[in-house]
């Protein structure tokens, strides 16, 4: 300073510093929801009838045993 400059390059610098703290700050906020409202959530009753029905007895046929393929001569 002793060329009588005011010292305007640290205003500068000073300046950008705090505007790149800004956008750092902005961005930890997006990041982390702040932006975002509060999400409510909706309570949802759903009344049914108790309804027990028996399952109808199925009588199958006995699986056929399992056969070879025949070979080819």
């Amino acid at each position: 300073m002793a060329d009588g400059n005011s010292g305007g390059s640290s205003w500068t610098a000073f300046l950008a510093g705090v505007i790149l703290v800004a956008i750092i700050a902005v961005g930890v906020v997006a990041y982390t929801g702040g932006f975002q409202p509060h999400q409510q959530t909706a309570q949802l009753d759903v009344n049914m009838p108790d309804v027990k029905i028996n399952p109808p007895d199925v009588h199958l046929p006995p699986a056929p045993s399992p056969q070879t393929p025949p070979s080819a001569n």
